[in-house]
């Protein structure tokens, strides 16, 4: 195998291995069903069906049975056309129609005798009530997500819109709702409907995105940009949705469409553009140091591939296959004002010196009582020298963890006391 065929093999698998998705353990889906009628209400059996994707131009055919159903299931979210051509009469189109996640929607086609060359057009025309099933759930769209202000773009914030919803506000309750960041700066601790905090279970894209230790932190926070819609399932929701007493919150990303799309953002705090508060002017403090920039980009598209084998022709993947790709970033440097707890160490006390004036007890030897006697040549055998660790006594491992932590910005005095914290 020369270089060139290996090259394309490897292309070859890695598309294909991008393409396998991870099997989703709840519903991510939604259907359309409904009843072919002739114009006196009968029913109009083995008509073909058609359901095409107006986004992506993937369609689905199903055949009615003899009294005139058809059912299409596992369709993924998006705007549909449903449309039939039976012999005798008119096509009949019904665009338009919204499909969320777990929808299952009616909707019923009523032909008109003509011939298949002219055509009836519906727009948007289906049963607008759930009468398939008891499920309590509300639905948050695309449009919700990216337009109402988030700080810290946290989905988990806009579940508390939905009925029954109560957050946490006590940390000594097992944890609190914050949901100002993301990582382990989140917590989703909340009650629904009267059940315990840590009894929902969060899904992305059908798969379980819980920390199952707690059960109250997200492992995966999809970029707000990334996001289609979510589902809070709140009561009588069907087996499927396991592990949960509480709630179900079921979240679908975007993909992409047969139209290339793109869009980059920046959403941006500055110590600047900002006032300082009434207690820092008051005790002379200096306004605390704010760097905070969000920012990323979407890309969206049909999957365009050049064909192997020597044919230099490209692979076009409209109507068959697409990709979206989003990536977000946070950099954040945060200037803290007292208590002291903010302040992290020197470069003294870096290296095992805190011969300096100390906010905390007195190094003692491990294992060993506090130091009761400080100074040069203390008396008590738990204390060090001058309050000076040996190197030798120091902790690879603790030098290791504080290598990554940050530096002192300046010196603390009675005056002021501040330090400086990146994020990244």
């Amino acid at each position: 195998m020369n270089r060139k065929s290996g090259l394309q093999a490897l292309l070859l698998l890695l598309l294909l291995g991008s393409l396998a998705g991870v099997h989703a353990q709840v519903s991510t889906t939604g259907s359309i069903s409904g009843i072919v009628r002739d114009p006196q209400g009968a029913a109009v059996p083995k008509a073909e069906i058609t359901i095409t994707d107006e986004a992506t131009g993937v369609s689905r055919t199903v055949t009615a049975d003899d009294n005139g159903a058809y059912s299409a299931l596992g369709l993924p979210a998006g705007r549909y056309t449903v449309s039939t051509a039976p012999h005798g009469f008119k096509k009949t189109v019904n665009s338009g129609i919204d499909l969320h996640i777990g929808d299952k929607l009616v909707v019923e086609l009523k032909l008109e005798v003509g011939t298949v060359d002219e055509t009836v057009t519906v727009t948007g025309e289906a049963a607008q009530v759930e009468t398939r099933s008891s499920d309590v759930s509300s639905l948050v769209t695309s449009k919700q997500v990216t337009e109402l202000p988030l700080n810290g773009r946290n989905y988990a914030q806009l579940v508390t819109l939905v009925p029954g919803v109560s957050p946490v506000t006590q940390a000594g309750a097992g944890g609190a709702f914050g949901t100002k960041g993301t990582g382990l700066d989140s917590h989703v601790d909340m009650s629904v409907n009267g059940n315990q905090s840590n009894a929902n279970l969060w899904t992305v894209d059908g798969v379980n995105n819980m920390d199952v230790g707690s059960n109250a932190t997200l492992l995966v926070f999809p970029s707000i940009d990334s996001i289609q819609e979510f589902r809070v399932e709140r009561n009588s929701f069907s087996a499927e949705y396991g592990q949960a007493q509480g709630a179900v919150i079921n979240l679908i990303t975007k993909g992409g469409t047969n139209q290339f799309h793109g869009t980059l953002f920046e959403f941006l705090r500055n110590d600047v553009l900002n006032a300082s508060d009434f207690f820092n002017n008051r005790g002379g403090q200096p306004k605390p140091e704010l760097r905070y920039n969000n920012f990323g980009f979407n890309l969206s598209g049909p999957v365009y591939l050049p064909k192997f084998g020597g044919d230099k022709r490209i692979w076009k993947g409209k109507n068959r296959a697409f990709f979206f790709w989003n990536e977000e970033w946070r950099r954040e440097i945060r200037g803290l004002v007292p208590p002291l707890q903010f302040l992290v160490p020197t470069a003294a006390e870096r290296a095992g010196d805190f011969s300096g004036s100390l906010t905390d007890a007195l190094p003692h030897r491990p294992g060993a009582g506090a130091c009761t006697t400080p100074g040069p040549a203390p008396t008590d055998p738990n204390c060090f020298p001058g309050n000076k660790i040996p190197a030798a006594q120091l902790s690879p491992a603790g030098l290791a963890i504080l290598s990554s932590r940050s530096t002192p910005a300046r010196t603390p005095s009675a005056a002021t006391s501040t330090s400086r914290t990146r994020r990244t």
